[in-house]
């Protein structure tokens, strides 16, 4: 927000709102561009970059302490040509100094502070910077004048240094030495490395000393390999710590979504921010869950986090908002924190019973306040001796009043930037939810936004752009862009069965190679055409969403499954298997979504055609089936007969595919299939060893 008192920087024209937040500093802050760098080359000064995004708690605690401070903006400005950068627009340029930071021993978080040499090679950096020497760390200003200090009296030693670290930097992606197929017992190893993590008292790993972050990529990798190897543990895993996260703090009790993760082992007390993409694959793995045990408490919970994404972050522009800031007012979690008094008021008449079931106290769980919690692992019904519906009634009631009570306090920053892979993954979860629970409004959803993205992301020579917000797309998309939105289209197909959405499939592979490949066979993160930076990288760890390789091994192995090219997409995919074939069998719980494909192209998997009048009650039972059903390992074709010669020339699985009964199935492996058959009883004989 201008302030008339402030002069602006050179943020003041972005776009980004996290660029926004700082475009009143008193810091002299340029966006990455050419003037940026120009200068820095020109006057012979140290970039200091920061990285960060709009709704990060510990960057707006940087801004306050040091950023807004006059004499650290002196300092800097003297000094330095200070560069801001929004992660979510830019990850390209967070990925290679994020890696720089690792190759420098030290582990990584935002705000992420680099010192880089005029021609932006990295130099050392940090995370968040205290005003104050303190937790161990020097004061940033102290930092600023010690990396000043040394520019001015070490540089050639820094030069060179900067020059070694940029060299390292460039050959982390080159081919590693075991360039074979990853064994199968990778599956087995990620899932005992799983049973070896998690927590049996609270649920969810304990893969980090206190926090715990939403694991919905794991939980979907272990409800895969239980399907093929029928180990009742990785369900009880998923299942547990679904339940666990939907009933913590770090689940808004009352507007529904998902925070960024939990501050403690008990999934109490999180950083407050509501990321897109979390909530999107957690609903996912609702779903997923679903399916498999068709426990309503999944269904609730799915729909409840769609019912959030819809209502709080769907933007009247179109499209959906990137995230929910963990602050309002300066201070962390405010909004959804409740103190008993003001808890009691809007309660009263349940209030005494509605304490005990959401932890509400006196002393509070969370800085005096309280954190709205379930305890998971008991009854509260039974306990209570309380009738269901009534109780349900009466918890519902009180949301409403406390959900109503809440809105009249001052609303968390919405950053409201369009970001495409985390649109498509919203995208994914809709169609995920539509065909699970039948409901066809979230389809209509999902088809409205995928519209969104091809009339707003795309520019005149059909280029995918990353960001889109307030009338301006702005960045070349990248690789993890293309794949998610080439990855959605095969879901809107197997959601609509309507062939365009599969020849968009297909063209987006085809810019994928034209644009990404590597000449190690996988795929770069940035495309050919994009700015290039010091590094170009190639990813396949699995972080806050899919890595773009990852996505890109699926989108190959269903095109493949619905016989498109499958020699040509078949040479794609299996490099991308060999060149992390370390990772996977070593790292499996970073790769959780590649191996999950792996499990894909090397499972019994089966193709079910699908020929008959759409709109009958015959092929809709058909259809429902199929949908409702946990099938990961099976992929779905449907045509009405008079549109079995155009669906055929798009996929192949259709060819001679003719009958002249009014409902044909056939299921085929790799192609090849079985003779036809004409009733549902039938098909679920035929699928009965993968239910």
């Amino acid at each position: 927000m201008k302030d008339s008192n402030k002069k602006s920087n050179h943020l003041i024209n972005e776009k980004s709102p996290y660029l926004l937040q700082h475009a009143y500093n008193p810091v002299d802050w340029y966006p990455w561009c050419d003037d940026a760098l120009q200068k820095a080359e020109k006057e012979d000064k140290m970039i200091f970059l920061s990285i960060g995004y709009a709704t990060c708690h510990w960057c707006h605690v940087m801004e306050r302490e040091s950023f807004e401070d006059i004499n650290v903006a002196d300092f800097l400005n003297q000094h330095y040509v200070s560069i801001k950068v929004d992660r979510e627009e830019r990850p390209d340029i967070d990925k290679i100094y994020m890696d720089a930071l690792h190759l420098m021993g030290q582990s990584g978080g935002w705000p992420l502070n680099m010192f880089l040499t005029p021609k932006q090679k990295p130099i050392t950096g940090g995370t968040y910077f205290p005003p104050l020497a303190k937790y161990g760390r020097n004061s940033f200003m102290s930092v600023l004048k010690i990396i000043q200090d040394s520019w001015t009296e070490q540089k050639e030693e820094i030069l060179k240094a900067s020059d070694d670290l940029t060299f390292h930097l460039g050959n982390i992606h080159y081919a590693p030495k075991n360039f074979n197929l990853p064994s199968t017992k990778s599956f087995e190893n990620a899932f005992i490395f799983y049973k070896n993590y998690f927590d049996e008292e609270f649920y969810g790993f304990r893969f980090n000393e206190n926090n715990k972050f939403p694991p919905s990529l794991g939980l979907s990798y272990l409800m895969f390999f239980y399907k093929i190897y029928k180990k009742e543990k990785a369900l009880d895993m998923v299942k547990k710590t679904l339940i666990a996260m939907k009933k913590g703090g770090i689940y808004d009790q009352l507007g529904g979504g998902l925070c960024r993760y939990s501050t403690d082992r008990f999934w109490l007390a999180p950083h407050f921010e509501k990321m897109l993409y979390d909530n999107s694959l957690f609903v996912i793995s609702l779903c997923e869950c679903y399916k498999i045990t068709r426990d309503e408490f999944f269904k609730e919970a799915a729909i409840d986090v769609v019912t959030y994404v819809l209502r709080d972050l769907k933007l009247e522009t179109g499209g959906i908002a990137s995230a929910e800031d963990a602050d309002s007012e300066g201070e962390e979690g405010k909004f959804y924190l409740w103190g008993i008094d003001e808890f009691r008021e809007v309660c009263y008449t349940d209030s005494s019973l509605l304490e005990k079931f959401w932890d509400v106290t006196i002393s509070g769980n969370f800085e005096r306040k309280n954190i709205l919690h379930e305890e998971f692992g008991k009854d509260f019904v039974k306990e209570n001796n309380l009738n269901p519906k009534e109780w349900k009634e009466i918890l519902q009631t009180n949301k409403n009043k406390l959900l109503e009570y809440r809105s009249k306090r001052i609303r968390p920053l919405r950053d409201d930037k369009v970001l495409t892979s985390w649109n498509c993954l919203f995208v994914r979860a809709l169609i995920e939810a539509g065909i699970a629970f039948d409901k066809s409004e979230f389809i209509e959803e999902a088809i409205q936004n995928y519209n969104f993205i091809y009339q707003n992301m795309f520019d005149l020579e059909h280029r995918l752009y990353r960001r889109y917000r307030d009338g301006e797309r702005k960045h070349k998309a990248y690789l993890v862009d293309y794949a998610e939105l080439a990855l959605v289209s095969i879901w809107l197909y197997r959601a609509t069965f309507e062939v365009p959405y599969l020849k968009n499939a297909i063209s987006l592979t085809d810019d994928i190679v034209r644009l990404f490949k590597s000449d190690q066979g996988t795929f770069y993160d940035t495309a050919y055409d994009s700015e290039q930076l010091i590094s170009k990288t190639i990813e396949g760890y699995d972080g806050v969403e899919p890595s773009g390789n990852s996505t890109v091994s699926y989108v190959l192995n269903y095109l493949k499954s619905y016989s498109i090219k499958p020699d040509e997409y078949e040479s794609y995919l299996l490099p991308i298997y060999k060149y992390f074939s370390e990772g996977l069998e070593g790292q499996s719980i970073h790769h959780t979504v590649m191996l999950s494909s792996y499990l894909f192209f090397t499972s019994a998997k089966k193709e079910v055609v699908v020929i008959g009048d759409k709109s009958s009650q015959k092929v809709k039972d058909v259809i429902h089936y199929l949908n409702s059903s946990y099938l990961p390992n099976v992929v779905v074709a449907v045509s009405d007969l008079e549109d079995l010669d155009e669906s055929s020339k798009v996929i192949p699985l259709f060819y001679n595919r003719r009958s002249d009964k009014d409902l044909v199935i056939y299921v085929c492996k790799e192609g090849a299939c079985e003779l036809p058959i004409y009733t549902l009883d039938d098909l679920k004989k035929s699928l009965v060893g993968l239910l």
